[in-house]
């Protein structure tokens, strides 16, 4: 389902003229061409040219492919071949990605003999000479390949020349600039790389000659050679990225047939080291307007003030319970893996559904097919390794993450510290991926999972026996194990995935409490989209989810009798099925040149527990108001299912209904000289059917009076704007400036504790949340960046006295107003420093990422004192260092 409008361009003979403002596609992998071995047997092979024209659509992938000029089928069947594993970064038209036609020339020659007679081909335009005249003789052979460094993948169209040397120059690499050729050599003879990276330069006298290679974004390479009469010498040239910044486009709002109204896309590749991120792409998604900050930094998305349950996180089509580890550390999916983030903080497109907050949408990307390739990483807190190669036709990934904290925090422990016990975290997790081609579309396999456990340990483990160690445990994991079909054939764009999803959560305290609830979970997604005319395309789509639900819990034991004797336990054991089943469509019309409107639906209806259904209408609409001026806005109906403790018949209300919130927003965004840009957005959010406490008794199905506990009579208000602020990628520097202002509040009828009108601030809700970013790239692979952020206190109840209960021998507070007062306003600066080493083969980077590096004690909650008569600040980490490694080839 994706963008419509095409395009000619450069390749195509005789083309339309092509707008200014468009950025042709760009391939990110080379063209491997394999000679088929029946036509080399044959007496005279054909060779020459054949073109293939394609689509390049807005996820990079060739499509419809057609042999415009042939030469011979088995030679046209190789070329379809060649092409079609090829993958692109998507054309773009004023910044909005598009689909565009092109031409890939294929050159086919005959595998040449075992000492071909290698013409030479013409030199680069220069002063000197073309060649010296050689003896055929005496003539000697260069002929190599020219990689790029690090990675090892081949490098087309380089300018490959040799000329004399000195005869005392020293063989090898010309390590310094000033050792590099100046003026004119007396002769040159020079090619150009093929599509393999192979070159040939024949005809050279023997001695020793001085090899000259450039390539556009590439630093200039040089090396010494000594060859002798009639020899035939093999090399191997590996050139590194020139100094000049090689991001590309940091933010980038996405067109197409699903235009948001405030959709933002991040690559990896262009904001892996971003500070405080710790080297974790997805980690850069806090750094965006309408993203507020969650204590301790623990990973909770709180979107544009919504609850962080409301937001959803879809990978690969399907959601997933969580993005983040314990913590907040890292994320629980590789972003070495990702292709895009698309961060969506309201108003999103009918496909996605069960969330009145926002969206996160992630996408991953197939295996390289230029060779094996692959890392290993490390920090303070894990390791890693990923490894990539092609299978076939196809490609595959894997990659796997384990913390350590739990191995060395025993080890590390001081002796006189006084610290017997320690709840220590522990994390994994792991992606396979598994790309094919099949039935002129795409099959991809995806296996991945997250694990994350805390237990105790202690200084010395002979302390305690490993069963009181393990009673304080806590688990939280998933498993997901997914197929994905995509087609693009005859004017149809087809997707079909099925899924499977596991997921537990186990919490226990010793002799407190022990609670286990998991989920085994199918989710299927099937869509089909087409141009119906030139100006309206149809999008079309249904999602299915259903699974078990299981519950397991123990309560402490409740004395009963005389005292000293043992009382018994309550428990709570349930499994509940669950199905939810949605259809949705979406229509695109460019009602005129300046103006495109999206209106779509979605019906779902909750079938199982709730039986009970929701039609959620949405309209958005884009205007260009003038070349570099665009106006977005939208307007639409949500809806979802409550929590799970809400509306579990242990305890919560089975009789709960869905919740819902119509979102409205408005953005303006507007492209400046000098690659700076500009955008303005506001919002207002409104929800109802919330899930709210009660103390009304109601009969249950059994006849039992009890309270019903939660009740739909919640309400919730969030009114904001952003202001985003960036300077596209420049030759060394880059960077933002997000800012956002909001206010959410709640109203829950049942709080006597709100103000008059009955409304009270959200518990994170944040009035102001500003982030600044640089990042500078220097000489030599360095790179420098730093983050600022300043953000308001989350709101608390204070207590405004206390009363002593005889009874049980505590204090009982006496709250004033809920969320009446706020936390000091959290502000932070994190530096970091990168350094890429390259060699031939390998590459190692290295980074130092410091977080609150001024050590400014962020308070993040108030602890009370036995009386309650005083409080005391809890502050947020300290200074906190990381290094990390990684080792990539």
């Amino acid at each position: 389902m994706l963008a419509s409008l095409v395009l000619c361009t450069a390749l195509a003979i005789g083309p339309p003229p092509v707008p200014d403002d468009l950025v042709p596609p760009r391939p990110t992998t080379p063209l491997v061409v394999e000679y088929p071995d029946a036509l080399a047997a044959q007496p005279d092979p054909p060779h020459g040219r054949v073109v293939v024209k394609l689509v390049v659509g807005t996820d990079g992938i060739p499509h419809s492919l057609v042999v415009e000029q042939s030469i011979d089928p088995a030679l046209d069947e190789a070329a379809l071949k060649s092409v079609a594993a090829l993958r692109y970064e998507p054309a773009t038209l004023q910044g909005q990605p598009v689909e565009v036609i092109v031409r890939v020339p294929v050159d086919f020659a005959a595998p040449p003999p075992p000492e071909p007679e290698i013409q030479p081909t013409p030199a680069p335009p220069t002063t000197a000479p073309a060649g010296p005249n050689v003896d055929p003789k005496t003539a000697a052979i260069v002929v190599g390949r020219i990689r790029e460094a690090g990675v090892r993948t081949e490098i087309v169209g380089a300018s490959v020349i040799a000329v004399p040397a000195d005869a005392d120059a020293k063989t090898g690499p010309v390590r310094r600039r000033t050792d590099m050729l100046e003026g004119t050599p007396p002769w040159q003879r020079g090619t150009d790389s093929a599509s393999d990276g192979r070159f040939a330069i024949a005809d050279l006298p023997p001695g020793k000659l001085r090899i000259v290679v450039v390539a556009p974004g590439y630093e200039r390479f040089e090396a010494i050679e000594d060859v002798g009469a009639r020899e035939r010498i093999e090399v191997e040239y590996y050139l590194q990225r020139s100094s000049d910044n090689p991001y590309r486009t940091v933010v980038r709002r996405t067109a197409g047939d699903r235009e948001e109204v405030a959709r933002r896309t991040i690559t990896p590749q262009e904001i892996g080291n971003l500070p405080g991120t710790q080297g974790d792409a997805l980690k850069s998604l806090q750094n965006f307007p309408g993203m507020a900050r969650a204590p301790f930094g623990i990973g909770l998305l709180v979107i544009r003030g919504a609850d962080p349950t409301d937001s959803a996180v879809f990978l690969g089509e399907h959601e997933i319970p969580q993005l983040f580890h314990f913590g907040g550390l890292t994320s629980v999916f590789n972003a070495d893996i990702v292709t895009n983030i698309d961060f969506i903080p309201g108003n999103f497109d009918a496909r996605y559904g069960d969330a009145i907050g926002g969206v996160i949408d992630v996408k991953t990307r197939p295996g390289r097919r230029d060779g094996v390739h692959g890392y290993i990483d490390a920090d303070l807190f894990d390791a890693g390794f990923l490894l990539e190669a092609p299978v076939g036709k196809g490609s595959m990934v894997a990659a796997a993450r384990r913390s350590y904290i739990d191995a060395i925090l025993p080890a590390v422990i001081p002796d006189d510290a006084g610290i017997d016990l320690t709840l220590a975290p522990r994390y994994y997790d792991y992606q396979l991926i598994f790309d094919y081609p099949i039935s002129r579309g795409r099959l991809t396999a995806r296996a991945f999972g997250s694990d994350d456990r805390t237990k105790l340990v202690a200084a010395d483990p002979n302390d305690i026996s490993p069963d009181e160690r393990n009673r304080f445990e806590t688990t939280l994991l998933f498993h997901r194990a997914d197929l994905a079909y995509e087609n693009h054939t005859g004017g149809w764009d087809v997707l079909i995935t099925p899924s499977y999803r596991y997921d537990k959560l186990h919490a226990g305290a010793g002799e407190i409490f022990r609670a286990t609830v998991d989920a085994h979970q199918f989710s299927w997604r099937a869509e089909i989209g087409r141009q119906l005319a030139r100006r309206a395309r149809l999008d079309l789509g249904t999602q299915i989810v259903a699974g078990v639900l299981g519950l397991d819990a123990e309560s402490p034991p409740v004395p009963q009798g005389d005292a000293g004797t043992t009382g018994m336990r309550f428990r709570l054991a349930s499994r509940e099925p669950f199905a939810t089943t949605s259809l949705y469509a979406t229509l695109r019309l460019d009602a005129a040149r300046w103006l495109t409107l999206l209106p779509s639906v979605r019906l779902t209806y909750w079938a199982v527990n709730f039986r009970r259904g929701a039609v959620d209408p949405r309209l958005r609409f884009v205007a260009k108001l003038a070349k570099k001026t665009r106006l977005r806005g939208g307007v639409g109906l949500y809806s979802q299912v409550p929590d799970i403790p809400e509306w579990n018949p242990q305890f919560g209300n089975p009789r709960i209904g869905p919740e819902h919130a119509v979102h409205t927003s408005l953005s303006i965004v507007q492209d400046l000289p000098r690659a700076w840009s500009i955008e303005l957005a506001a919002f207002y959010k409104y929800s109802w059917d919330l899930a709210a406490g009660s103390t009304v008794l109601q009969r249950r199905e059994n006849g039992d009076i009890a309270l019903e506990n939660f009740a739909s009579r919640g309400r919730g208000r969030i009114v904001g704007g952003e202001l985003f602020v960036r300077k596209a990628l420049t030759r060394n520097l880059f960077g933002w400036l997000a800012y956002t202002v909001s206010r959410s509040e709640r109203r829950y009828p049942d709080d006597a504790r709100a103000d008059e009108g009955g409304w009270q601030l959200f518990d994170l809700d944040q009035t102001h949340v500003l982030t600044a970013i640089a990042v500078y790239r220097l000489p030599r692979n360095w790179q420098v960046g730093a983050r600022f952020r300043v953000v308001s206190g989350n709101p608390y109840t204070p207590h405004v006295g206390a009363a002593f209960d005889a009874t049980t021998g505590e204090y009982v507070p006496i709250d004033g107003a809920s969320n009446s007062k706020r936390l000091p306003a959290f502000h932070q600066l994190d530096l970091r420093v990168d350094k890429r080493f390259v060699w031939r083969k390998v590459a190692l980077e290295t980074y130092v990422d410091v977080q609150n590096v001024y050590n400014h004690q962020n308070v993040e909650f108030l602890q009370d004192s036995y009386d309650l008569s005083q409080t005391r600040p809890v502050a947020s980490l300290p200074i906190l260092p990381s290094l990390g490694l990684r080792l990539s080839w």
